[in-house]
């Protein structure tokens, strides 16, 4: 009984940290299509050290907070940021060094 019950909390508290990495991704594409359809220049910036959706979530965040973007969406799985920005008010330069400074690694992708 003691083991059914330590099992189906082990269960209860670690099934919600396990995201649907579908899911993630359909929400990647669906933050991308914002992106793209919002005003301003666009930029893909490739980030190294992402782990989970929480990443992602902070440095879509934290992209937003910057003067001058207009829209940010973050893939963990790919590493892959798509932003929108203002580029009178702020540059590529700027947003990977507010990426660097959130602790990970960025580069703007230049093929896309």
């Amino acid at each position: 009984m003691l083991r059914s019950l330590s099992l189906a909390a082990l269960l209860a508290f670690s099934v919600p940290a396990l995201a649907c990495p579908m899911a993630d991704a359909a929400a990647y594409k669906a933050a991308v299509q914002q992106v793209d359809a919002a005003a301003g220049t666009k930029v893909s910036i490739a980030i190294t050290g992402l782990k989970d959706g929480d990443c992602s979530s902070k440095v879509a965040a934290m992209l937003k907070q910057v003067d001058g973007v207009v829209d940010a969406a973050v893939d963990y799985q790919s590493g892959t940021t798509r932003v929108a920005f203002d580029a009178s008010k702020t540059s590529t330069d700027k947003l990977v060094t507010a990426i660097a400074a959130a602790g990970y690694t960025a580069k703007v992708d230049t093929s896309s």
